[in-house]
Parts: structure tokens; C-alpha cells; sequence
């Protein structure tokens, strides 16, 4: 399947073109689960395929279409929201147990290869969990 995509780049450059997945790995409406760490971009203009590394993009943008919408206003509602020091989470481990807690709500969450868990009881022997990101089957 061939997906329309802008290509923002972290040295500020950016780059329009097509980004192909097999056909079995995506149905038509979907998006792709994960993108690998180097990718293959077929420029818009016709140009030589560009294989680019995911480290160095800003973000891949999978769009309608190149032109845009210059007019557009995007939806922000943490502008005028407080942002909350903790997020609610329940998980699921590799082994099935259950638990739900508080992570903290930073970047951290995203980039480190674990992250801290705070019980909801506070009467529980447990001040707090380490938890490795491969440990999980799932998170909410």
C-alpha cells in the first residue's frame, strides 16, 4: 500500500513523498502499527527514493494530501487545562497479572526503557514499582 507522507526533519528540512508498506500488513483505512528505523521515501516529484534513519525526523506525517490546510486551527485543549502531574494506567504483565496506578506524566514515560508505578492503595506494602516496558502485554 503506498501512504501519502510529509517527512519533518530534525535539521528542518522536509520531505514529501510516498511511503510503501506490503499490502498484508495494513488493511486500506489503517495506519501502520510501528514504522522501522530506517524507511524508504519515494519523493512526490518523481525524484530517487531517499532512505532516511527515524532518528533523525521530527515526525512522519501521514497526510490526505500535500497541499494541506494552510487555514486549518488545530484543537488545543491543554491550553486552557491544567496538566495533571500523574496519569491513571492500568496494565497488563507478560504473565497476566492486572494492576492499575499512577505513572508520572513526562516525557519520561516515553523514552526510558521503564517506568515508575505508584499504587492506588496507599495502605499496600508496595510504595512503588519499577517497571520494565518488555515486561507488558498491554497498557492503558
Amino acid at each position: 500500500m503506498l501512504h501519502s507522507v510529509v517527512v519533518h526533519l530534525k535539521n528542518s528540512s522536509v520531505l514529501h513523498g510516498y511511503y510503501r508498506t506490503p499490502e498484508s500488513a495494513i488493511t486500506p483505512s489503517a495506519m501502520p502499527g510501528d514504522l522501522p528505523g530506517s524507511m524508504t521515501i519515494e519523493p512526490e516529484d518523481g525524484s530517487p527514493a531517499v532512505t532516511l534513519n527515524l532518528d533523525d525526523a521530527k515526525a512522519v506525517f501521514f497526510v490526505r494530501s500535500f497541499a494541506g490546510s494552510p487555514t486549518q486551527k488545530d484543537v488545543r485543549f491543554f491550553d486552557s487545562l491544567s496538566i495533571h502531574p500523574y496519569l491513571w494506567v492500568r496494565m497488563a504483565f507478560q504473565d497476566g497479572e492486572i494492576m492499575e496506578g499512577r505513572v508520572s506524566n513526562s516525557i519520561d514515560l516515553l523514552t526510558e526503557n521503564a517506568f515508575r508505578l505508584f499504587p492506588v492503595d496507599e495502605l499496600t506494602n508496595n510504595r512503588c514499582l519499577f517497571v520494565p516496558k518488555g515486561s507488558l502485554r498491554s497498557f492503558q
